[in-house]
């Protein structure tokens, strides 16, 4: 069975063009390839670094092997 959130509540207020459509589309998919149900919050965070073109992937990859926060995979990655 493939693991999917669809986040649709949160479409309507994120996606404004085809761009941030594909910004969105991005953070969900990796979010469903981690397995990983993010927040409003934490989803709305990865969307502001995936427009930043920031590794959204190294990011979740953290969160789900090492069961880390958001805020604890972020620090990772800066002093990494």
């Amino acid at each position: 069975m493939k693991y999917a959130i669809e986040y649709e509540h949160l479409k309507d207020e994120l996606v404004m063009n085809e761009e941030t459509r594909w910004q969105f589309n991005q953070v969900k998919d990796s979010a469903n390839k981690y397995r990983l149900e993010l927040t409003d919050e934490d989803f709305k965070r990865f969307l502001k670094l995936q427009a930043s073109d920031e590794d959204v992937k190294w990011l979740m990859h953290k969160m789900s092997a090492y069961k880390l926060s958001f805020t604890d995979a972020l620090i990772t990655y800066i002093t990494y």
